[in-house]
């Protein structure tokens, strides 16, 4: 088997997996026996690999835990004032950019300073993004 036409193998189940999670399927084991031809005809192309900074590689729990250690009397406030902005966050919802606007400054200023952080990060590299222009015909048999 071709690498192309084992990612498309990957790609099918993939697709099938997502497909029948977002359906209302109540729970159970389901026996699933049906042959199915695909037809794919089209191009794909895969991009440059892409350089990002991995800011997601900052551990939050353990950032937590050290601005709470380092917080020293005023800590159970902290831990306060952070569940109150929790709850906060969640009651605005989508409301929340809006009610944050007038504190832009502050905010801008509070990243500049996690940017400086997160810029030192060590760069890595992602793979390219991979397009399929073409079409799927199925046929079941």
């Amino acid at each position: 088997m071709s690498d192309l036409n084992k990612v498309l193998q990957d790609a099918i189940l993939t697709a099938v997996g997502k497909s029948l999670k977002s359906k209302d399927l109540p729970p159970g084991e389901w026996s699933v026996n049906h042959r199915v031809v695909f037809n794919v005809a089209g191009t794909v192309r895969k991009g440059d690999p892409i350089e990002y900074t991995p800011t997601v590689d900052i551990p939050l729990l353990t950032t937590l835990a050290l601005v709470l250690e380092k917080s020293g009397i005023t800590r159970e406030r902290s831990i306060d004032l952070l569940t109150e902005a929790m709850q906060e966050a969640l009651a605005l919802g989508q409301q929340g950019e809006n009610h944050v606007a007038s504190r832009v400054n502050d905010i801008q200023t509070a990243m500049a300073r996690v940017r400086e952080v997160t810029d030192a990060l060590p760069k890595k590299v992602k793979n390219g993004i991979v397009t399929f222009k073409g079409n799927v015909e199925t046929e079941f048999a």
